[in-house]
């Protein structure tokens, strides 16, 4: 299987949220880790992240030409959520019946870690799911501006709970 991993941002000037962290580290911290532990699986992966940038919009346009142009089955895009302060928990925005399959299984994962379930949801309107062919998938992996969700958030962990997702995927 031929996993893409988008580590959300980290291309200024497409830069993450702020919040207690930076998502832009977080996004990395996890991206990483699930890279590893895919390819030390057996699993071929395709850091999606490009190096550099002209604006947001050339950020996401090289990540779907590189899901693309790799060929990969399917494509993750990690990233950290924040709103006020207030807000908590997991969701996870999909691109098609077969990727919101593979969402809820994520999502399961995370949840078990402790995250609240906010739900698989469409993402259509996102421009890495509406652009992508193949089953795609953004992970919000909580708020990154929410004192329980940082104090609850452990990278190993959730790098773990979406590889394992993303393994138990494929045999659907």
């Amino acid at each position: 299987m031929k996993f893409g991993i988008d580590m959300g941002h980290n291309c200024p000037p497409d830069i993450g949220v702020t919040g207690i962290r930076q998502e832009d580290d977080l996004t990395r911290e996890v991206g990483t880790l699930v890279m590893e532990k895919l390819s030390l699986l057996g699993h071929q992966v395709v850091n999606c992240t490009p190096s550099s940038a002209s604006s947001v919009g050339d950020s996401l346009r090289q990540r779907v030409e590189m899901a693309t142009s790799q060929e990969v089955d399917i494509l993750a895009s990690v990233h950290f959520n924040a709103f006020n302060g207030q807000a908590k928990g997991s969701e996870i925005f999909a691109n098609s019946d077969l990727a919101k399959t593979i969402a809820n299984i994520v999502l399961k994962n995370i949840v078990g870690l402790g995250f609240i379930n906010r739900g698989v949801k469409n993402g259509s309107h996102l421009y890495i799911l509406k652009k992508t062919k193949m089953p795609s998938i953004l992970i919000e992996c909580c708020f990154c501006d929410s004192k329980s969700d940082v104090e609850l958030y452990n990278s190993s962990t959730m790098a773990e709970a979406i590889a394992k997702g993303l393994l138990e995927s494929i045999s659907i």
